[in-house]
């Protein structure tokens, strides 16, 4: 394990994921409580959910559709006085999702809706002592400490392994990696059969990339043509392709073979650097997560097979990106 973590800021600990010994997350850190003999971490667990709301763009674009004949942001405020004047509003209201979806079924369309994601913070009733840190570190893709004990797995009443039982690739694909130092590495990718039987990681990294701003490129497209499926068949037209078959891909490809203004944006993705092959013996713990009994630049000085391929984008999304990066990573631990 690395040395004990040097002098650090509290606010740098915020969020911080929070392993034990044997491989379980404990949760992330919400604050400190500080006693006169010793010190507290108080820990979160994010909850994540899914729920289906309406798709206020799409239900607006429908209404726009069913009223005007097109589709034009500046029509806006001409949709909402004409919500106001159906349904007997204020002049003044203010035209919110319950309008939008009470006149939408006035009009007998139906409520476009959209799937979306959302994580609470739920509180863990137990804190944790800070004398049960082994050690903190930091990558791109975000902040780890490793407890010296079996905290959660006490907590969750689970048995305490003096071996790394065998797991099927089904079991391990896309389990966060944790090095010996608490570095957090990649994921699991798959098992690879030999003796003893094999763990190819994914070795990730963050990275700010530039893409086609595609909503920005669609609103800006119908603001021209107005209907979709005018659009639609305009490119199926110059791509002879058929209309059903008109997707994302195929209008960018179109604006870019007209020499059309692409709108850009920049984002942070997590992306794969390599992959790494490491015998089931250099595995310390399987919990949650997995936690690799060295530091991750020592299994590549040692020349485990590594598969380098170009770098490409990381479908997995577990790892959030820290809040803030410290300016010393060194101060989280050594690196071993």
């Amino acid at each position: 394990m690395g040395e004990p973590m040097g002098y650090i800021e509290e606010e740098e600990f915020l969020d911080t994921l929070v392993v034990d010994s044997e491989g379980y997350i404990c949760g992330r850190v919400a604050s400190f409580e500080i006693a006169p003999d010793k010190v507290m971490m108080r820990l979160y667990k994010e909850v994540v959910e899914e729920r289906e709301v309406v798709d206020l763009d799409k239900l607006k674009q429908e209404l726009m559709l069913r009223l005007f004949g097109k589709i034009d942001p500046r029509l806006e405020p001409k949709l909402y006085q004409r919500i106001r004047k159906d349904l007997k509003l204020p002049p003044d209201s203010v035209i919110g999702e319950t309008e939008l979806v009470s006149y939408a079924r006035l009009l007998a369309l139906d409520i476009p809706m959209k799937v979306v994601t959302t994580k609470t913070k739920r509180p863990v009733e137990e804190p944790v002592d800070l004398d049960m840190v082994d050690c903190m570190n930091e990558t791109p893709l975000g902040k780890c400490i490793l407890l010296k004990t079996p905290w959660e797995a006490e907590r969750r009443g689970l048995p305490l392994m003096d071996f790394v039982p065998y797991k099927s690739t089904a079991e391990i694909k896309g389990m966060l990696v944790i090095d010996s130092d608490a570095k957090i590495v990649g994921h699991a990718e798959r098992i690879l059969i030999g003796k003893p039987l094999g763990l190819r990681i994914a070795v990730e990294t963050v990275k700010e990339v530039e893409e086609v701003d595609f909503e920005a490129l669609y609103q800006g497209l119908l603001r021209y043509y107005k209907k979709p499926k005018k659009l639609i068949k305009r490119v199926a037209h110059d791509l002879g392709i058929r209309p059903e078959m008109v997707g994302k891909e195929q209008i960018i490809a179109w604006a870019e073979r007209l020499n059309l203004p692409i709108p850009k944006k920049r984002e942070t993705r997590v992306m794969r650097e390599m992959t790494l092959d490491i015998p089931w013996t250099l595995i310390k713990k399987i919990g949650d997560v997995i936690i690799l009994s060295r530091p991750i630049e020592e299994l590549r000085m040692k020349g485990m097979p590594v598969a380098v391929g170009p770098t490409e984008e990381v479908e997995r999304r577990e790892v959030a990106l820290p809040r803030n990066r410290t300016s010393q990573p060194s101060q989280a631990s050594s690196s071993g």
